[in-house]
């Protein structure tokens, strides 16, 4: 998977508008619209449709950053893959970080939640294909850090399918992706866990923004289909 935003971005998420449109408790949010996840944790349907794909948030927990101060903002690619996908997905943004420096203690949070196909395009034959988590996560001081790790399981079977790690301490990583083979999956149910320690009074652990991004294939009988909608929108691109 290419990761869409360039990581000189990240400390500059894109804007964001109030979401547009709800239906039958589901909230729908287009690319750069955004929700309170707080509003969003204290519906009985926590169900948010981005693009192709359903997210069903199903749980949220932290003693140190509430829901009320963390967004959760629809992302779609602006380009597609050579099927004409576009890449789904979200962002969080908040004040993410140790507000306590040199404490000991370690500021968490973990969101807990499930990614499916839409059941219309899942019979059109898309399926997810692979995952891409990144954000802009500044540690500073001897053994500080910032860091956010994820388990992706196959919801079908309950297999678990890979883990994903971000993090900046005395090394960095600011992405990660995992690429689950040309057969792909109906749905994900998806752990995430950030964590965040500055591990002296004068040290630093940040972070304002984490994306989680999907790109998706075609099963192999629908990929005539989905090749002549590609090239007929890659034909229009050019016009």
């Amino acid at each position: 998977m290419k990761i869409s935003l360039p990581l000189t971005l990240l400390a500059a998420p894109i804007a964001a508008s109030v979401f547009a449109t709800t239906a039958q408790a589901t909230i729908v949010l287009g690319n750069g619209q955004v929700i309170n996840l707080a509003t969003l944790m204290s519906m009985e349907d926590r169900r948010v449709e981005i693009g192709d794909k359903v997210f069903n948030f199903e749980s949220y927990t932290s003693a140190y950053f509430p829901s009320a101060t963390v967004s959760l903002i629809g992302f779609i690619s602006d380009s597609t893959n050579q099927y004409g996908l576009h890449n789904v997905g979200f962002d969080l943004t908040g004040g993410f970080g140790d507000s306590n420096p040199g404490s000991d203690q370690v500021h968490e949070a973990n969101l807990q939640y499930s990614v499916a196909v839409q059941d219309s395009y899942y019979r059109q034959g898309v399926r997810l294909h692979d995952a891409a988590l990144l954000f802009n996560g500044d540690a500073e001081g001897p053994g500080s850090y910032a860091r956010v790790d994820e388990t992706i399981i196959d919801l079908d079977t309950n297999t678990l399918l890979g883990n994903m790690f971000v993090f900046n301490n005395s090394t960095t990583k600011l992405q990660d992706h995992l690429d689950f083979g040309t057969t792909g999956y109906r749905a994900f149910e998806v752990n995430k866990d950030l964590k965040f320690l500055a591990a002296t009074a004068d040290g630093i652990s940040s972070c304002s923004f984490v994306r989680q991004e999907f790109s998706q294939v075609p099963t192999p009988g629908a990929l005539a289909l989905l090749g002549v909608s590609a090239l007929v929108g890659a034909r229009r691109r050019r016009a």
